[in-house]
């Protein structure tokens, strides 16, 4: 009950700074840029992902559409759409496809097909865009991981006046969990964890983009339903509804200081692990584009998590997120995605699990035609209520050659290895790809 109340104390103060500083907002509307583009920041969101929240936060962060992102940039256009068609596909050895300890692994060679066909309308302000994404993957020594992953997007923003925007959107989602990816898969399924995810989320702007303050109200929901492996999946279908605020505050012509809260509830619809709960987070955050060279989003505070279920126990602790991309040369990007936040358990018999991890990456052009990245991350779980503490170490490199400027040729490598004090969710994991990237 506390938490509900802050939580309306806190809407009602954003509120009001709105106000108090409503008279010296500027006219100019915020200028619409698409999310997904080649330019855009991965989110702070989501740098610790809740295995059981299917919902953005802010719409105008993540839409999941690779509009800008294609090779070809310049659209087929029809009748005023632009359309982009690209396809990538991927062949290598998998010396662990299940991602088990070194008694149940199982390799096999690889092969992956993802095409993705966009269409975008611009009509003066607003932007409409519509998207398949497929993923396609065969294990020829292991058919029991062949999967089939089918994803419906659609994206739109639209600009009122010259203070008023709205970014919203929908999604069907038709998606396989990796065997090895969640505690109830890890040694215990042959099969990965198939579910349907239908999404709906809006996040409504109020304030130029070179305005003193800044307000934005989030709304989300979300559904979660399993399809196979009832045994284990039966417990994981869940529904979500999201609330979220923020005030931002202009300190410097390219920083803003803010104030957030959300509130998340996870409605298990077969709840016979009495998860059930209510995710209430109260953050403050700063949010800058200094120079052509660093941008980001901090933000810290407290997270609350409240389960309907005395037998559980709640949590509340200190929660963090941060997103910064450093440009030390136009040719040259690292990115820096960190965080930390209680999650839902995605099999394992604990009310949370504390999560915190780090991860850079780094993409370099050596020259118009060749490409180079890099990656590292490290994260660590703590299971709340058990014994039980993991550690996830993972990198990769990979080259790029562009052999034409819609077809690229290119390598890549990857290292997994889990450390858990059960022995049980021990493993390590060897992947390496030849790829193939082309649009039309």
């Amino acid at each position: 009950m506390k938490q509900k109340q802050l939580f309306l104390i806190m809407a009602a103060m954003v509120g009001l700074g709105a106000a108090s500083v409503a008279p010296a907002w500027a006219e100019d509307a915020a200028d619409a840029v698409p999310a997904g583009t080649a330019e855009s920041l991965p989110p702070s969101s989501s740098a610790v992902k809740n295995p059981a929240n299917s919902i953005a936060g802010s719409a105008y962060e993540s839409s999941g559409i690779p509009i800008g992102t294609s090779r070809q940039k310049n659209p087929i256009r029809a009748g005023g759409v632009n359309i982009y068609a690209d396809v990538a596909t991927d062949y290598g050895y998998d010396d662990n496809v299940t991602q088990s300890n070194a008694a149940s692994a199982a390799s096999s060679s690889y092969f992956g097909v993802r095409p993705t066909v966009a269409a975008e309308v611009l009509h003066r302000a607003d932007s409409y865009a519509l998207a398949y994404l497929g993923d396609y993957r065969r294990y020829p020594d292991y058919d029991a991981n062949n999967t089939n992953t089918n994803n419906l997007l659609f994206n739109a923003s639209n600009v009122f006046t010259g203070r008023a925007s709205l970014a919203w959107g929908l999604a069907y989602m038709d998606v396989h969990d990796p065997l090895g990816s969640t505690d109830r898969s890890s040694g215990t399924t042959t099969t990965p964890d198939h579910h349907r995810d239908l999404m709906a989320n809006a996040t409504f702007r109020y304030g130029a983009e070179d305005a003193k303050g800044k307000l934005e109200f989030d709304a989300g929901v979300g559904n979660k339903r399993y399809l196979n492996n009832h045994i284990t999946t039966e417990s994981a279908d869940v529904d979500n509804t999201n609330l979220g605020a923020r005030f931002f505050y202009r300190v410097a012509p390219k920083t803003q200081l803010f104030v957030e809260g959300s509130r998340t509830t996870y409605d298990y619809q077969n709840d016979i692990l009495l998860l059930t709960n209510t995710d209430y987070r109260y953050l403050l955050g700063a949010k800058w584009d200094v120079t052509a060279a660093t941008t980001g989003t901090i933000k810290l505070g407290e997270q609350f998590k409240q389960f309907d279920s005395s037998s559980r126990n709640d949590f509340t602790g200190f929660s963090w997120e941060a997103s910064i991309r450093w440009k030390p040369l136009t040719y040259s990007t690292v990115d820096f995605l960190a965080g930390r936040s209680a999650t839902d358990p995605s099999g394992a018999n604990v009310s949370y699990v504390i999560t915190q991890n780090n991860s850079v990456s780094w993409r370099h052009d050596w020259t118009n035609y060749f490409h180079s990245t890099a990656a590292a991350g490290y994260q660590r779980s703590h299971y709340a209520g058990s014994d039980r503490s993991d550690r996830l170490n993972t990198y990769s490199a990979g080259v790029m050659y562009d052999m034409r400027r819609w077809l690229g040729i290119g390598l890549e490598y990857n290292y997994t290895r889990r450390h858990s004090t059960e022995d049980t969710y021990d493993y390590l994991r060897h992947l390496t790809l030849l790829k193939l990237e082309a649009s039309f």
